[in-house]
């Protein structure tokens, strides 16, 4: 898989699947989420709270990936990543697994370009760094080759810290 990353607005950069942050409850409620929200409206949050009231649960474990429509954003589909736990606390362990299942999803979904956020990094307790690390591993898994994945951060100082851990950690593999 290669790994790009850029500056900019995750909901403008065209992919075939966004890969989006995700909280237990499935709220579009902040960051990525609330901007979500805000460009569709509340189809995407039905469609979320109907899938949860489907399984008969209010929250879905940490780990977990629903997949959603996307509305007028430009991809095929929305993938919810959990990548918190209720207590909004996360490893760069449960990020690469959480990552992984979002992937293997996207190839389901027929996916060649994801885009993703830096999961875990805005209300949970991970760094730019941290998730630089969990997700670099994935890039020569070989279930992944073929994939484009864009990794979307605010700012060029995130890029850089994102690129230098991507770097060590793959130097380290």
């Amino acid at each position: 898989m290669q790994i790009n990353s850029q500056v900019g607005d995750v909901l403008e950069v065209a992919a075939d699947v966004l890969i989006s942050t995700a909280n237990p409850w499935l709220n579009l409620s902040g960051g990525v989420n609330g901007a979500i929200l805000s460009a569709v409206g509340p189809t995407i949050q039905e469609e979320l709270h109907a899938h949860l009231k489907s399984q008969g649960i209010s929250a879905v474990p940490a780990g977990t990936v629903v997949q959603s429509r996307a509305g007028n954003l430009p991809f095929n589909c929305i993938l919810h990543a959990v990548a918190i736990d209720p207590f909004y606390d996360s490893s760069i362990e449960l990020v690469r697994q959480t990552v992984a299942a979002a992937l293997d999803l996207a190839i389901k979904a027929g996916a060649k370009t994801i885009s993703t956020p830096t999961l875990a990094t805005g209300y949970g307790p991970m760094s730019i760094a941290d998730f630089g690390t969990a997700v670099a591993p994935l890039a020569g898994a070989p279930r992944f080759d073929g994939l484009s994945l864009t990794i979307v951060v605010r700012s060029e100082t995130h890029r850089s810290e994102l690129s230098k851990a991507i770097s060590a950690a793959q130097a380290q593999a």
